[in-house]
């Protein structure tokens, strides 16, 4: 690195002939890849560049050789001599333009080579002057100065604007003279231009042509090496592009020499991918196609190679060559091209049952390339005949191979299904190929799906039989199941009797511990749940289903299975006594019981509403329990927790249950299950709070005839829900108000009287010192305060009566009086009717003393607030002897 740093610091400050020697180690030590990719290395650049307009030609030429040897196969290195003071490019064009020997010319243009790596430099205005003397140089007679030349300009022709300043000079006649000898580097170099300069230029292309570049490149092909035998592929695709060079006779020459050179084993892809589509090119034209000379075999052969490329645009091209190659007649002589797909289809349908089994064995495997093919000769007629003979029955070995070969072209393209007929395709659903079954399943799936009418003509070809058959068998449960369910959803098949005779094997299906197609399971028990729509659901073998959908739930199903299952017994027992009870005996209440916990809020509702079908009568009177009520209510309380919400199915299967079985109505269960009604009167939708109101107006009738501590205590849990009652019966439809001021007049409570102020309490004589006195019916009186020496006293006392049911008719009486020494003088009295609260909640306002008026006519007055709540507001409450209220609440309820 020393050394490196001496050299560079004497071309910055030694004499020219220091520099010279220099420059020279310079080139000597560039040699070392270490020193070349050094940092130290960069400092060079700079007095090298300066020394490219030294006077000396052996200067500039030992600069030149240094900054070759310095940016070889460095494109960076190369890059920092567009950023060094001067112009690198400008001072290459002068010695290329000047009268410099060739040596140095070579030199110079060979450095442009490297440096037309760069777009930055082809960018460059002095790079298009460079144009002219490079062309100068590749006309000289220094073979390594053409060579140069032609390097630099098929680099600088990278540039679409230096392309088309080079069209201006007569520069194809040039290169396709230099397409020849031995030099393969300035041959490549030379066909490189040729290509970007042709390109998307039919003009420039016909003059290649008409200079002879192919006859030039054909003389090549059979020796050049694998990178030139791709370049002259390339440039062959560019000509041929040019339909007017594609049909022409010198076009026909290429054909020969590309398949030959198609089958080098280090032949490349990108030359494979040219090769092929000059091929198509020419051979696309019937006249060329005529004159092609090669075998089948040495033209197939290669092409099918191709169609198993990694490469999807040569597989494309090699199928697209290969369709033009076997139009001709002389090719539909060997078997394994394509138009032997034409007599082999003949054979297969002319009855003879030996030429039949050959031609269908060799169409097995031609099918699978060529489908199309086999369609467009005929092939899905014939081997539908095949398929549906009967008369004499076709050998069953026959039959399965016309059903692959069939199954084949179908595979290859859709749109064939529609020229089967549904009878072929049914049939096909017994072969022995799980493959060729799938495809007729397909094209099943897509009939059905594009004509309502196919799906009886199925049915009545033997679909769905076979279709069970292959449930049963376990063979390609997803696709059969599929259509079965397809078939089913259709009314006019439901109508089918063979649609009632399908339900036990699908039980049987879902009931088989093999079947393991989750996918399968799912589609037989939708296919299951279309049928139960039908009146097949009475029909005996529905009890099996009923019990195969039990065991579907019971194992770890999806959400979506269970929806599908749950709704599948909901069509099976909503008219069937004998399908509940199967439900039941199956364990099936449990099972539901649980899916009422479910997260899923859909399938909790689902399952209410099955539980509701299911206890809608007294079928199952012996299995109605405790538990299926605890179950509901936490449910309803599970959605009041986690979402805030409620599942209403959940709420009206709870009051079908104690509507059709009184007895649970006395249950430790039921007087659980009524706070959580409360709960969702208070937070539930319209519906919601119907259902409750419901259900809570069938238990208030109940009260009267079971055990009074039973009934008091749902009493009293159920008085939590008289603040809503109360905003019901001011908020809510008048449907909702009756239901609700029924249960508020039965529901106990507390009433609460707040004695707030007097005014204008005013005596003949003396002061007043006022207190009230409160009595209902003939309960204790409760006494306020004496306010001293106010004629507008404030009490703000307030009194507490707790009722097991709300007082019917009862009055409250309020006597004011003053205290003075000589007794107790009256002021007044008021009387309120009190049952008008309990439906409002509060009563208040100002109330006139009874008693007369003041002298100056003034009334007066007592501000009284009336309350009926579930709370006591005062802790010293008058409570009542139960027994007291007990024929009271007999006689509300």
């Amino acid at each position: 690195m020393s050394s490196l740093n001496q050299l560079i610091a004497v071309l910055h400050l030694g004499s020219r002939n220091s520099r010279l020697s220099a420059a020279r180690a310079l080139h000597e030590l560039f040699v070392a890849e270490n020193i070349r990719d050094s940092d130290l290395s960069v400092q060079a650049v700079q007095p090298l560049v300066d020394m490219l307009n030294a006077a000396s030609e052996s200067e500039q030429h030992a600069a030149l050789l240094a900054l070759m040897r310095l940016t070889s196969g460095n494109i960076s290195k190369a890059a920092l001599m567009t950023e060094v003071e001067g112009n690198p490019i400008e001072s290459l064009y002068k010695i290329l333009s000047s009268p410099s020997s060739l040596e140095l010319k070579s030199s110079a243009a060979a450095l442009c080579f490297v440096l037309f790596n760069s777009t930055k430099v082809r960018e460059l205005p002095t790079a298009s002057q460079c144009i002219e003397p490079l062309i100068m140089l590749m006309q000289s007679n220094m073979d390594i100065a053409v060579e140069s030349g032609v390097c630099a300009l098929e680099r600088l022709l990278d540039d679409e604007r230096e392309v088309e300043l080079a069209s201006a000079y007569n520069v194809v006649d040039l290169l396709v003279g230099l397409v020849s000898g031995s030099n393969h580097r300035l041959i490549e170099a030379s066909i490189s231009a040729l290509i970007k300069l042709g390109k998307d230029r039919t003009p420039r292309k016909l003059d290649m042509v008409k200079a002879g570049v192919v006859e030039n490149c054909l003389v090549l092909l059979p020796t050049a090496p694998s990178s030139l035998c791709s370049s002259i592929a390339e440039l062959f695709r560019i000509l041929t592009n040019s339909s007017a060079i594609s049909k022409s006779s010198t076009a026909a020459k290429i054909v020969e020499p590309l398949f030959m050179v198609l089958l080098r084993p280090d032949f490349g892809m990108w030359g494979q991918h040219s090769a092929l589509q000059a091929l198509v090119n020419i051979l696309e034209k019937p006249q060329s196609l005529a004159t092609l000379k090669l075998t089948p075999s040495q033209v197939i052969e290669p092409l099918i190679s191709f169609l198993e490329s990694p490469s999807q645009a040569i597989q494309q091209l090699g199928t697209e060559l290969l369709s033009h190659l076997l139009a001709q007649e002389h090719f539909q002589q060997d078997i394994t091209t394509k138009n032997a797909v034409v007599p082999l289809v003949q054979l297969a349908g002319i009855g003879i049952l030996n030429l039949q089994q050959t031609a269908l064995k060799a169409l097995e495997n031609l099918s699978l390339s060529w489908p199309k093919a086999v369609a467009d000769a005929g092939g899905i007629f014939e081997l539908s005949k095949v398929i549906t003979q009967d008369d004499p029955q076709t050998p069953h070995a026959l039959w399965e191979s016309a059903s692959l070969v069939l199954c084949n072209v179908l595979r290859f393209n859709a749109d064939y299904y529609f020229s089967v007929p549904i009878v072929v395709l049914v049939k096909i659903l017994h072969s022995t190929l799980e493959s060729t079954i799938t495809v007729a399943l397909n094209a099943l799936i897509i009939l059905e799906r594009t004509d309502a009418a196919s799906a009886e003509l199925m049915t009545e070809a033997g679909a769905i039989d076979a279709l069970l058959d292959l449930l049963r068998s376990h063979q390609c449960e997803e696709a059969s199941g599929r259509l079965l369910e397809s078939l089913f959803n259709n009314v006019r098949v439901r109508e089918m009797k063979v649609s009632k005779y399908a339900i036990a094997p699908l039980a049987q299906y879902l009931l088989d511990p093999q079947t393991s197609s989750q996918s399968g399971q799912l589609l037989a028990a939708l296919a299951l749940g279309d049928l139960s729509q039908q009146g097949l659901a009475k029909a005996s073998d529905s009890v099996s289903a009923c019990r195969a959908l039990i065991g579907l739930l019971e194992d770890e199903a999806t959400e979506e299975m269970k929806m599908v299952a749950i709704c599948a017994l909901q069509n099976f027992v909503v008219h069937s006594r004998t399908n509940r009870r199967a439900v039941a005996e199956a364990g099936g209440i449990l099972v539901i019981q649980e899916l009422l916990l479910s997260i899923n809020s859909e399938v909790a509702g689902q399952a209410a509403l099955l539980i509701k079908f299911l206890f809608s009568n007294h079928t199952l009177q012996e299995y109605v329990s405790n538990g299926l009520i605890r179950s509901l209510t936490a449910a309803v309380e599970k959605e009041l927790w986690s979402t805030a919400t409620i599942n209403v199915e959940v709420l009206r299967t709870i009051h079908v249950i104690f509507s059709n079985f009184p007895k649970l109505h006395v249950s430790e269960a039921a007087t659980v299950c009524i706070p959580h009604l409360v709960a969702a009167l208070n937070s539930g939708s319209e519906a919601a709070q119907d259902a409750v109101l419901n259900t809570l107006c069938l238990l208030k009738h109940s009260w009267a005839t079971m055990p009074i501590d039973i009934s008091k205590s749902q009493a009293m849990i159920a008085a939590e829900a008289i603040p809503i009652l109360q905003m019901l019966m001011k908020t809510c439809p008048p449907g909702f108000q009756e239901r609700a001021d029924s249960l508020l007049h039965c529901l106990p409570g507390c009433l609460t009287v707040t004695i707030k102020r007097g005014n204008n309490l005013k005596q003949v004589m003396g002061g007043t010192n006022a207190f009230c006195r409160l009595t209902i019916g003939n309960g204790p009186a409760r006494q306020t305060k004496v306010v001293s020496h106010s004629t507008s006293p404030e009490w703000k006392e307030a009194f507490t009566w707790a009722f097991d049911v709300p007082p019917k008719g009862q009055k409250l009486h309020i006597l004011c009086k003053s205290k003075n020494t000589f007794g107790k003088t009256t002021l007044g009295r008021v009387t309120i009717q009190i049952d008008k609260v309990v439906s409002e909640g509060v009563y208040s306002g100002l109330f006139s003393l009874s008693r007369d008026s003041n002298k100056d006519g003034s009334s007066r007055m007592l501000e009284i607030e009336i309350t009926w709540s579930n709370r006591m507001l005062n802790e010293s409450m008058n409570l009542k002897d139960n027994r007291t209220f007990r024929t009271e609440r007999k006689q509300d309820v």
